[in-house]
């Protein structure tokens, strides 16, 4: 069975549905789902209802449900659930919709948060996938053996770390571009070079006479100056109504959380800084020094970089 009837077969029976990266789907308890049938009406999902609820891991229960209904290890399920989730972020990411079978639609907003249309039920006999799976095929002599599916699950999964490895390369070298082009370093204090020059000049024997005569007479012109100053040396200052702003990309009260993406983003060595208020309350955000005019795309830029609903604060 495909993985999205599958999700919405587990919110019909659980109902329930935690999705990382996604939110959370609760269906009401007094909501009629039709019978699993050939011929049904086509009925509107409209007890089904949808929160943007950040949610970090998968719930363990669904993925042991794929693992049951698929045939296939849970680190393979679980693995198939991300990669489809990561498909539906991109969508949305990018302004599509990310249809759920049997649940609905979902569309980004321009806050950033995602809106949800129910769709129609769909329903179907789990126990006939099952009782399939139960029945081995027959095999004669003449058939080979069948070893390419693991080959092509092998393969499926070394897509999927490439894929996670090429995203996090480009998250951070996002991150420390921004770094270094929004990042003002304070300029250091003025450096004078002093150059000394030596008082007492030398003097011959033959010159001694003429020494002690002009020391006699009154002096008529002013000693010259022996000390000579190099210009400071100072840095550019940043440009006019500049103003060091956070843009803060997590606000949480989750401690493990705050910590596991505070230790992630500095591990790329990037400018990110962690404020917390009490036990219940972190917030982690980039302190970039920009004018007004920079701050909307500075903004839209980190969203799209972190995948975060990106706030400004001075």
């Amino acid at each position: 069975m495909k993985l999205p009837l599958l999700l919405s077969q587990f919110l019909y029976q659980t109902k329930k549905l935690d999705l990382p990266g996604i939110g959370s789907f609760t269906l009401d308890p007094n909501a009629v789902i039709p019978e699993a049938s050939e011929r049904h009406p086509q009925t509107p999902a409209s007890g089904i209802s949808f929160k943007n609820t950040p949610i970090t891991t998968p719930d363990d229960a669904l993925i042991q449900f794929i693992k049951e209904h698929t045939g296939k290890m849970k680190p393979l399920a679980a693995a198939d659930l991300d990669f489809f989730l990561t498909t539906g972020k991109q969508l949305l990411n990018i302004g599509k919709p990310f249809y759920l079978d049997g649940i609905g639609t979902l569309i980004k907003n321009n806050s950033g948060k995602f809106d949800f249309t129910p769709g129609e039920y769909t329903t179907v006999k789990l126990e006939d996938i099952a009782t399939e799976k139960k029945k081995a095929p027959t095999q004669t002599f003449e058939e080979p053996p069948r070893e390419y599916e693991p080959a092509s699950n092998n393969v499926r999964q070394g897509v999927l770390l490439l894929a996670i490895i090429v995203g996090l390369i480009a998250i951070g070298w996002g991150g420390y571009y921004l770094y270094k082009r929004n990042t003002y370093v304070e300029p250091l204090p003025e450096k004078r070079i002093v150059a000394h020059q030596d008082s007492t000049p030398a003097q011959t024997d033959t010159g001694r006479s003429q020494t002690a005569a002009q020391s006699a007479a009154p002096s008529t012109t002013p000693p010259a100056d022996t000390t000579k100053q190099v210009p400071a040396v100072t840095q550019t200052p940043p440009p006019p109504g500049s103003t060091l702003y956070k843009f803060v990309i997590l606000e949480t009260d989750r401690k493990g959380r705050a910590l596991r993406r505070y230790n992630q983003l500095l591990g790329f060595q990037l400018n990110i800084k962690m404020e917390q208020k009490d036990s219940a309350y972190f917030k982690l955000y980039f302190p970039i020094v920009a004018t007004i005019r920079d701050t909307t795309h500075i903004k839209d830029s980190l969203a799209d970089v972190y995948a975060a609903h990106v706030t400004i604060e001075q």
